[in-house]
């Protein structure tokens, strides 16, 4: 009895796994970081996309104080920012919030790129 029971009980996982096919992820596309980026550009993006919210002044209608005081009013502070801003806005993509201020999918490469090539504000 125990024999058929593992028989059965292997024959069902085999029937309810998935073949190597299935799991595997297809190939990352490779993405070429321009040698220089509109820094100007960037900081629009910051502007229109995540400073309602992550502003010394914020205007958004829920938020009236930066969430995790983290504040996108230069350059500098996006920049000191940018492992955070990859990883909430361009990898998980949980920011903007809800996608309140509705960022593009360009926008979110964009900015990936810009900080794959170091973040460069000059």
């Amino acid at each position: 009895m125990k024999i058929h029971l593992i028989v059965l009980s292997a024959l069902i996982l085999t029937a309810c796994g998935s073949s190597d096919n299935d799991t595997q992820q297809p190939p990352a596309q490779s993405v070429t970081v321009p040698a220089s980026f509109d820094t100007a550009q960037i900081q629009v993006v910051i502007t229109q996309r995540c400073a309602s919210c992550h502003s010394a002044t914020p205007t958004d209608d829920v938020f009236k104080v930066a969430p995790s005081n983290m504040v996108f009013d230069t350059l500098e502070q996006i920049k000191r920012a940018a492992h955070r801003i990859r990883a909430r806005s361009v990898d998980s993509q949980t920011m903007p919030f809800m996608n309140k201020t509705n960022m593009t999918n360009e926008e979110r490469t964009l900015i990936g790129q810009w900080i794959k090539a170091g973040a460069p504000i000059e």
